[in-house]
């Protein structure tokens, strides 16, 4: 698989950030020369011109006439980036939380791993954090590693890296903010590396924070998602493959297979209650 720079692009999803967006462009412009932005339907740039013409013709728009979700708006530059012949996406965020400038470290990563999925750990130490992204990530990460017997270290981080192949062939029916927890699990499941990266994070004072999760909503479709996923991966029903590394065989005639390595994934006894819960 070539890596050569050319074939990845930096990819936007937006959503009612309007007073941040344009700066983030502009700082993505400054690293590299392949940007698109896919507006999922925000009401707070109808009237910018700013979207109809940027000014440069290394950025390109996509508007969604609604809001589908942040997993939409992924599948969207993906077909994009199919037809224009790219090889790599990486998305970042549009409320300048990611630090554009860290994209080089995207770059010299999927270099070096071109097959793989490139997740930004962000650096919760020393960042003004609220308590309820500790929490999300602490809870994400531990059903990644209920769900696939693997760590890592920030599943819910918008900044990664995607290879194109990936959407060939996995089937990622979540739209909205479940999807970028759908997609390292069913990654995981067919085999494909998945890596940390160490990224910086800013979060803004609390009065300026915009967030557009749903802490009843978007709780309730990670609940489903999580439930659906668990119970996948007790199936004794082998994982489609799309690389290839070895990953453990399941048997219809070996049933008791799925809980043995779930048994061996190095959880604690009360993490396997909570999961079991």
């Amino acid at each position: 698989m070539s890596s050569a720079f050319s074939e990845i692009l930096i990819v936007i999803p937006l959503y009612n950030h309007a007073g941040t967006v344009f700066e983030v462009i502009e700082q993505c412009r400054k690293v590299h020369d392949h940007i698109l932005v896919v507006n999922d339907g925000s009401t707070d740039l109808e009237h910018d011109r700013r979207t109809e013409n940027p000014g440069s013709e290394t950025v390109s728009w996509i508007h969604h006439t609604r809001n589908l979700g942040k997993g939409a708006a992924i599948k969207t530059a993906v077909e994009y980036a199919g037809k224009n012949g790219y090889s790599h996406l990486v998305t970042i965020d549009a409320d300048l939380q990611h630090d554009p400038a860290e994209f080089n470290h995207f770059k010299a990563a999927i270099q070096a791993s071109p097959e793989a999925l490139i997740v930004g750990k962000r650096d919760f130490e020393s960042a003004r954090v609220p308590a309820g992204s500790r929490f999300g990530r602490r809870f994400s990460n531990f059903w990644f590693r209920v769900q696939t017997g693997r760590a890592i270290g920030d599943a819910q981080s918008g900044f990664r890296a995607y290879p194109l192949y990936l959407f060939d062939h996995l089937s990622l029916p979540s739209n909205g903010y479940p999807f970028e927890i759908e997609v390292l699990v069913r990654s995981a499941w067919a085999g494909v590396p998945v890596r940390d990266l160490d990224i910086s994070v800013y979060y803004p004072p609390p009065d300026r924070h915009i967030s557009h999760f749903s802490r009843t909503w978007d709780n309730i479709r990670l609940t489903h998602l999580n439930t659906r996923l668990t119970f996948r991966s007790f199936l004794p029903v082998p994982h489609r493959q799309i690389t290839s590394q070895d990953s453990p065989k399941f048997s219809i005639f070996s049933p008791l297979v799925p809980l043995r390595t779930f048994l061996a994934r190095n959880l604690t006894p009360f993490e396997i209650a909570m999961a079991a819960a």
